[in-house]
């Protein structure tokens, strides 16, 4: 109890710190609200009594990437090559750089996996969660939480974080001297439900999307962004980089300041401080944000109706528990391309028109997502019954904080609320009922005329080929293929039709442990 109360005072104090917001790359700290401060749901009769609870989550910061590291080695080696330790050839940086010549280079590790600090970000959100609704999170059984995450290695890690949190001594680990003396106060491993991408339509629906895999394939989501960084503001920043460093800096120079200054402040050393954050001013991280925010929101939100309609699945899968009887708290670990698509298809965050290169203000725009997507994002629904309502009311909290739903009515004293219905209204006019295969042009079966044609070609040519491979010499006794063989050549061809899914049905079986195929990308 001690260790948790040390690790609220850390985390209070880490919330007060004013850490930059980075795009995509923000940590938690930087931007959540605490659940434990939000108004508990009520109506004008009386209180509301939560009911169940079904997350999705981010997974938490983590290591960057090979392509992210080498850019940011290049810079390094640039920067110690021009910056020189002998004094004779010493370049005079500006005096706020000073502090360069005692800097030590860190290693940065290119396996995606979480940071310390993002598996405190998952263990702390699920320790406040668990303070406001504690009647919400059971006693641990397989049966009686839902945990899935992707195949990823980082949102499987978040997972464990967030349960460590749930579970802690409630189980046989770490404090039994031997079986014969097992004690219920250690640590719980819980089980975790994993799909491969290709048949993770749940939280993995970028990969089953053919029609969204296109849209990607052609590059258009990065135009605006190159478009501004072109723009005199973008290049204001390049100036002011350059004049910091006293030699000239590129953009990808500048990129690369962007991630060091975000991998530092998730840095278990730095404490949410990093002295590369210090050569960028306020209106150097507003440009830079948008930035990266235009490629996000190209990618996954408003400008491609395909992209949020893909999501539809999850929140079909959402309001299929809320309506059931069951009470098992649900908890789904993913990636910021599962929650952007989310919030855009509930039409969350939408500045009314589609965000340009050229849009003004851009300061003071709703889609920001170094405060809608940072490390650990998540969203929750919580559903109450309150009294005097014939229905159910839907909380709905993202980072720790109510939020405006524009197409839900909520009400005077919960406007972040919705019904279900409401939520089911979202998915018939938002995503034209969830026909995924329509939304993605997945086409299953026989019903197309140009899939029938091509497996019936497929047919011919093989049987050509095998009658004339062995019968190329007339003979009595050239075998003759049965209606079983070319039921079979059908059915071959059949299981190549699939889009990349092989199933229409959600998946929802737990299993007991991690699927060894599990790994970082």
């Amino acid at each position: 109890m001690i260790e948790y109360q040390l690790l609220l005072l850390l985390t209070l104090l880490c919330s007060t710190i004013s850490i930059p917001e980075l795009s995509s790359k923000t940590v938690y700290d930087a931007t959540r609200g605490d659940v434990t401060l939000l108004p508990t749901l009520k109506n004008s009769v009386g209180q509301c009594k939560p009911e169940r609870i079904y997350t999705v989550l981010r997974h938490g910061s983590r290591n960057f990437g090979s392509s992210t590291v080498d850019r940011i080695d290049l810079f390094l080696d640039k920067l110690e090559k021009m910056v020189k330790f002998d004094e004779s050839e010493n370049v005079d940086l500006a005096p706020e750089m000073a502090w360069y010549r005692n800097w030590t280079r860190g290693v940065y590790f290119k396996d995606y996996e979480l940071v310390p600090e993002g598996m405190m970000e998952h263990y702390s959100i699920a320790k406040r969660f668990k303070q406001s609704f504690p009647n919400l999170f059971p006693s641990y059984s397989i049966s009686n939480y839902s945990i899935q995450a992707t195949t990823k290695m980082r949102t499987v890690q978040s997972a464990l974080s967030y349960m460590a949190a749930l579970l802690e001594d409630t189980g046989p680990l770490g404090s039994s001297q031997s079986r014969l003396n097992i004690s219920m106060s250690g640590y719980q491993p819980p089980g975790i439900q994993i799909d491969k991408n290709s048949e993770d339509k749940l939280l993995r629906f970028v990969d089953c999307c053919p029609k969204y895999e296109n849209y990607i394939n052609t590059l258009q989501w990065k135009n605006e962004s190159k478009h501004f960084e072109e723009s005199s503001d973008f290049i204001s920043v390049i100036k002011t980089i350059a004049k910091s460093f006293n030699f000239e800096v590129t953009i990808d120079d500048v990129k690369a300041l962007y991630y060091l200054c975000a991998a530092e402040l998730m840095s278990p050393t730095q404490a949410h401080h990093s002295q590369f954050c210090n050569v960028f001013d306020e209106a150097a991280f507003s440009i830079l944000d948008f930035d990266k925010s235009l490629e996000k929101y190209y990618k996954y939100s408003y400008p491609f109706k395909t992209t949020y309609q893909m999501s539809c699945v999850l929140l079909q899968n959402i309001i299929m528990h809320l309506e059931s009887n069951e009470t098992t708290p649900i908890f789904k670990f993913a990636h910021e391309e599962t929650l952007l698509p989310l919030f855009s298809l509930m039409g969350m965050f939408d500045d009314g028109v589609i965000l340009t290169h050229e849009f003004p203000n851009y300061t003071k725009r709703k889609m920001m997502t170094g405060q809608i997507v940072p490390f650990a994002a998540n969203i929750a629904f919580i559903k109450h019954s309150c009294p005097g309502e014939a229905n159910s009311r839907v909380q709905v909290i993202v980072n720790e904080r109510d939020v405006y739903i524009p197409l839900c009515s909520g009400s005077s004293l919960s406007p972040s609320s919705c019904t279900v219905q409401e939520l089911k209204h979202i998915v018939e006019t938002r995503a034209d009922g969830c026909n995924f295969s329509s939304i993605c042009n997945v086409k299953h079966g026989y019903n197309d005329l140009h899939i029938v044609v091509g497996v019936l070609f497929t047919v011919v040519i093989v049987q050509a080929t095998y009658i004339f491979l062995h019968c190329i010499n007339w003979c009595p006794g050239c075998p003759k293929n049965s209606h079983h063989d070319h039921q079979l050549l059908l059915d071959d061809s059949d299981d190549n039709l699939d889009s990349g899914c092989t199933s229409d049905d959600i998946v929802t079986t737990q299993f007991g442990g991690i699927d060894a195929t599990t790994n970082s990308d």
